[in-house]
């Protein structure tokens, strides 16, 4: 799926690009519940992806019921410093436990890009293999 935001992902069959607010871009299918949400903030405050995903992870701890880091690192990302996030938390209206992860990175051009998917726990199989499927067709235009 080629977005006029300036890249391009491999997402499900059926789904579609369902909303764009705020820097925030998500495809999802029929039901919306599996999603990817692209992150695109161009110039940002932070100095990196790291940096900012523990700036939201502080406020993750306080608004997420359960929340559970399972991993935050940096890592390079196309050749570049980035940094992935991955935790659990409980839907606070189903009491589901939901598995997320996060892969930003800052691109050549300065413009920070996160790639995020977030499931049922009991669904991640299949929620991982979309995320890794959009990180490895992911391309800048």
């Amino acid at each position: 799926m080629t977005d006029s935001a300036g890249f391009s992902l491999a997402v499900p069959e059926l789904w579609s690009r369902t909303k764009a607010v705020s820097g925030q871009i998500t495809y999802s299918g029929s039901t919306g519940m599996e999603h990817l949400l692209i992150g695109v903030v161009a110039n940002p405050p932070y100095a990196s992806s790291y940096d900012n995903f523990l700036s939201i992870e502080k406020k993750a701890r306080v608004n997420q019921k359960d929340f559970r880091r399972l991993r935050l690192e940096r890592n390079t990302f196309q050749g570049r410093p980035g940094a992935i996030w991955e935790y659990t938390f409980t839907d606070k209206q189903t009491g589901e436990t939901l598995h997320a992860i996060d892969q930003g990175y800052i691109a050549p051009n300065g413009t920070d890009y996160s790639i995020y998917t977030k499931g049922r726990d009991r669904d991640w199989p299949y929620s991982r293999k979309t995320f890794d499927t959009a990180l490895s067709t992911w391309t800048l235009h």
